[in-house]
């Protein structure tokens, strides 16, 4: 791929703040404002196609902005230095729009860090993040026509992103996307940070030692990010809810989330989960096959 674009994507409440934490806070040598992190360019930012195009996405439809995101992504991946990786991040399913091409633009691509998290742990976060209950977001993730900033009432800053199932989601981008795609558990992050996204930050072309990550590690903790949004807040944070970072544990769908629902993710996503090592029915996670 001759591109520059690494998208950092994931199906929402995944882990990528915190993985643009960790690479923003390598680059800089310092811990990062939450207002200056990596890969916060989107194409799906209502601004940033406005201010590429010229054209009020507010005057078109949803199918024909996804006609013009991918040359939005090749005109944003011209910017910076010559060869130099551009890490964005896109919570987009890779699906295509009306005229057949992918919305996310091939040609502006050189690889994708796909960070993935136990979908239960996701059904928890993001009824947080939404201000909607838990069984709203188990339907959430097991529905095919599932998309944020879809609501016909209203202008939102964003624009239309189809998520599909959080099951097509894994797949769309880890089997069907045609470029390099590094896969990165949430799990993986948790247990073992500086080899997890070492191997994820020099597949992005960056240079990161394990002690230049570890130092980053450090300065991008999930207490340091937390108490940065208490400090500053964050303009990421829904005006629905009280705090961005929650708790980020992995597993705390164990306390939270009741049997029924987690049965019910279980059953709507278990093929996908068990290749990705996520084991149900009371076995224990297992390391996802390499």
């Amino acid at each position: 791929m001759t591109g520059s674009t690494v998208w950092i994507a994931s199906y929402p409440k995944s882990g990528s703040t915190w993985l643009r934490a960790v690479a923003t806070a390598l680059r800089l040598r310092r811990a990062p404002g939450l207002d200056e992190l990596d890969g916060g360019t989107m194409t799906a930012s209502r601004a940033v196609l406005d201010a590429a195009t010229g054209v009020a996405s507010s005057c078109m439809t949803a199918d024909e902005i996804d006609l013009v995101r991918p040359g939005v992504d090749e005109l944003l991946a011209t910017e910076g230095r010559r060869g130099e990786s551009r890490l964005r991040k896109v919570h987009d399913a890779f699906v295509v729009g009306p005229a057949g091409a992918p919305v996310v633009s091939v040609a502006a691509t050189r690889g994708a860090i796909y960070m993935v998290r136990d979908p239960r742990d996701v059904v928890v976060s993001y009824a947080h993040h939404a201000g909607r209950s838990h069984a709203w977001a188990v339907q959430h993730l097991g529905d095919p026509a599932a998309a944020m900033a879809a609501s016909p009432g209203g202008l939102h800053h964003q624009v239309r992103q189809r998520l599909a199932t959080w099951s097509s989601h894994v797949t769309s981008w880890v089997d069907a996307a045609p470029f390099p795609v590094h896969v990165l558990r949430y799990e993986d992050c948790a247990a073992a940070p500086v080899d997890s996204f070492a191997g994820a930050l020099r597949f992005a072309g960056l240079e990161a030692s394990e002690q230049t990550v570890a130092t980053a590690v450090g300065h991008a903790s999930f207490e340091r990010l937390r108490a940065a949004e208490v400090a500053s807040g964050f303009r990421e944070r829904p005006s629905t809810v009280g705090s961005f970072f929650r708790r980020g544990e992995s597993g705390a769908w164990r306390d939270e989330l009741s049997p029924e629902l987690a049965a019910r993710v279980e059953a709507d996503h278990g093929d996908v989960m068990a290749r990705l090592g996520y084991v149900t029915q009371r076995r224990e996670l297992l390391d996802m096959p390499r």
